[in-house]
């Protein structure tokens, strides 16, 4: 309950205020989760390999796959985190 003022009657009333979710707002929730699950998952993935002195890829450097995973894992991270801001 809100307090509103009315100005034709010249006081304030309570209203009842009834919050709605838009369809953009429950897709920008939804994109965010999944960018954030993926990027988080992909950091721990990486750091896990990297960690055990596993191959992140295999066929590729092992620094340039460890330095570009973690680069789109913080990147996927950081896209979800921006989505959440949009709600």
């Amino acid at each position: 309950m809100i307090e509103q003022y009315d100005d034709v009657l010249g006081r304030y009333e309570r209203v009842r205020k009834v919050e709605r979710y838009d369809m953009e707002s429950v897709a920008a929730v939804f994109a965010g989760t999944a960018f954030a699950l993926f990027g988080a998952a992909l950091l721990v993935w990486t750091g896990a390999r990297a960690l055990h002195r596993a191959p992140v890829l295999h066929g590729v450097s092992p620094v340039a796959s460890t330095a570009l995973t973690t680069f789109f894992g913080v990147l996927f991270l950081a896209l979800g985190v921006w989505c959440f801001m949009l709600v």
